[in-house]
């Protein structure tokens, strides 16, 4: 049976250096591999969050993440614009929807955090 798999990650990065081997092995077996990355990683550096200020870092990172995924050959990558390390100060349940909306399309059979 081929899986189905969802690696939601906190921050670009985190999804490939927490199990970006396990991803490719996975793609090797036939599996399909999505990747959902919830905060922006980036502006929690500063102490007030200033996307605009950071445009070119933002775009940068996003840049990598995707040829970082190309890569490794995942099916879908998903960057959402979360506050980096600053999550507590989202809602939960728009957090929570979020996530229900992309598992609602992808319909894993098994999710990684």
């Amino acid at each position: 049976m081929k899986n189905n798999i969802l690696v939601v990650a906190a921050h670009p990065d985190d999804e490939i250096l927490g199990c970006g081997g396990s991803m490719a092995k996975w793609k090797k077996k036939g599996h399909r591999v999505h990747v959902l990355i919830l905060a922006e990683g980036l502006t929690s550096r500063a102490k007030i969050r200033d996307r605009n200020k950071h445009t070119k870092e933002l775009k940068n990172l996003s840049l990598a993440a995707h040829k970082a995924a190309e890569i490794i050959g995942v099916d879908s990558i998903k960057l959402l614009d979360y506050p980096d390390n600053r999550m507590d100060s989202v809602d939960l349940l728009g957090i929570v929807k979020t996530v229900e909306n992309v598992v609602d399309k992808i319909k894993p059979n098994i999710v990684i955090t």
